[in-house]
């Protein structure tokens, strides 16, 4: 069973939740529409501020209710993302740096968003830069890295990749003069990994990893910086840290950063390590929300994902794989339903009395459990208990029910290729943050197999899948196929030799 400190929580006092049920027993929020970059994105902003206030991944201070300074980075958003096409018009009709210049602080002035008049001083770029192209390059430049660019149509809530604490700020609103906070791309989820991380056993262990490898200095950020008058975020505005967690202590926190702590003592260049970061944190997040459904279903053990490496055509692997995804798509809906039973089944609900007692008692019970209240005025008990049931229902389909599927894309974990069906079939990518997460010295290729499985409950061969599928649906030649197609696939990435026609090793070449 899970080890915890804090189980089943009781709703926090001040929340504005209609329903506090999937919150109360995984956390306040697991949200669908948070892609994994933008999970790790607001990760950063709450890890950026711990760590300027002396308490990164503190566990006391990640306790609810707790605080962070979220940046808004008004001036910085405005030249990155809100006058594209004047830039680029300026820079390319003017030879003269100095008409330039004139030329577009002129526009920046009258079209900046979320600044005062008196705030829409853009003149100390000149003093930054040898002529106008240079910082048209720059800005050019940075565009390119812009995270999620195909999903963010608006400019105030596009977000460039994070070089460090001078790319990161919050998703906002802003409308002229007039900004407010939106949770259409931070709803959350990072906050909820960042509550994670402070809460397991290597917290002070990646609070000295993580500022020198993702949160230090370097030029891209200097140039960031550059961008940004010198008293932009003097005063930074004071957030609340809403997300809450109901658990002090769970397995998924320690394996998440365990996998973050072999990540970041690699010797990957530059920011290389970044993606894999992100992986692995949607990863850890999606085994969080699969392995937490489970043994609130009294389920012991690692839940299993049977992974398919993709092959010419259907076969029993792939089969698995699908109904395995299905199962595991299946679990946090039966786990609310569970819950649900379980109030059904209390003596507190059962006492008997007249019909309009029953009601006002249910009706008090279920505002009080769950912070339910009928709106649609139920006669009888019956009614009320329906309408409670269709609500939990529609709100988990809604979102909370869609984690593992969205997660499981935004990752390369679930894949419809090859097929009209999800199942697992990992991408390179996740193969490899899989690889760099888990090998440190070479190892031969099916204790890999079984080190995935033991840790992940991740199944490619036949003797991982002997321990989760039935006699009667267990083919060994299929996984035989399916494990020697993943050691070619880690050949070609250049992550596995053999040796003889007995030995494959898998090796890490970032491994120190």
């Amino acid at each position: 069973m899970i080890p915890v400190a804090t189980q089943h929580v009781p709703k926090p006092s001040g929340r504005r939740e209609d329903l506090w049920l999937e919150e109360r027993y995984w956390g306040h929020r697991l949200w669908d529409q948070q892609s994994p970059w933008l999970v790790f994105l607001e990760f950063l902003g709450v890890a950026e501020s711990a760590h300027r206030h002396g308490h990164l991944f503190d566990f006391e201070k990640s306790q609810y209710p707790a605080a962070y300074y979220a940046y808004g980075r008004i001036h910085l958003r405005n030249i990155l993302f809100n006058n594209e096409r004047n830039l680029l018009r300026v820079d390319a009709e003017n030879t003269d740096s100095a008409t330039a210049w004139r030329k577009w602080l002129d526009w920046i002035a009258e079209n900046a968003h979320g600044l005062g008049p008196d705030q829409r001083d853009f003149s100390y770029l000149k003093d930054r830069f040898d002529s106008f192209h240079d910082f048209a390059q720059l800005v050019r430049a940075l565009r390119s890295c812009v995270v999620e660019g195909d999903s963010n149509k608006r400019w105030s809530s596009r977000f460039v990749f994070p070089f460090g604490s001078g790319a990161l700020f919050e998703d906002l609103s802003i409308k002229q003069d007039a900004i407010s906070r939106e949770y259409i791309n931070f709803g959350r989820t990072g906050e909820l990994l960042y509550h994670m991380i402070a809460r397991s056993s290597l917290n002070g262990r990646l609070a000295k990893l993580f500022p020198a490898r993702v949160l230090g200095a370097n030029k891209w950020n200097v140039l960031l910086k550059q961008l940004q008058p010198p008293t932009a975020e003097t005063d930074v505005e004071k957030r609340g840290l809403e997300s809450f967690l109901p658990y002090d202590q769970h397995p998924n926190f320690d394996l998440i950063a365990e996998d973050w702590a072999a990540l970041l003592e690699l010797e990957l260049p530059g920011f290389d390590v970044v993606p894999y970061l992100v992986t692995s944190g949607a990863f850890g997040l999606l085994l969080y929300h699969l392995h937490t459904s489970a043994r609130l279903l009294g389920r012991d053990g690692l839940t299993p994902i049977i992974c398919e490496v993709v092959a010419p055509r259907k076969g029993l692997v792939r089969e698995q794989s699908v109904e395995c995804f299905d199962a595991n798509s299946a679990l946090s809906i039966e786990a609310i339903e569970s819950i649900v039973g379980q109030l059904e089944r209390a003596p507190e609900w059962n006492l008997p009395g007249q019909p309009q007692e029953v009601l006002t008692c249910r009706q008090a019970i279920l505002k009080q459990e769950f912070s339910w209240e009928d709106e649609s005025g139920a006669c009888n008990p019956d009614d009320l208990w329906q309408r409670f049931k269709d609500d939990a229902r529609d709100r988990h389909r809604r979102h909370f029910g869609q984690i593992h599927r969205t997660f499981g894309r935004g990752i390369g974990l679930v894949s419809k290729r090859g097929t009209n069906r999800l199942r697992y079939a990992p991408t390179d990518t996740f193969l490899k943050c899989l690889i760099f997460s888990n090998v440190r010295k070479r190892v031969e290729f099916n204790d890999l197999l079984v080190q995935l499985y033991r840790r992940y409950g991740i199944v490619f061969g036949e003797r991982e899948a002997e321990q989760v599928l039935r006699t009667d649906d267990m083919d060994k030649k299929p996984f035989q196929a399916n494990s020697l197609r993943l050691e070619h696939r880690l050949g070609s990435l250049g992550l596995l030799k053999r040796l003889s026609d007995a030995c494959a090793y898998v090796e890490n070449p970032y491994s120190r």
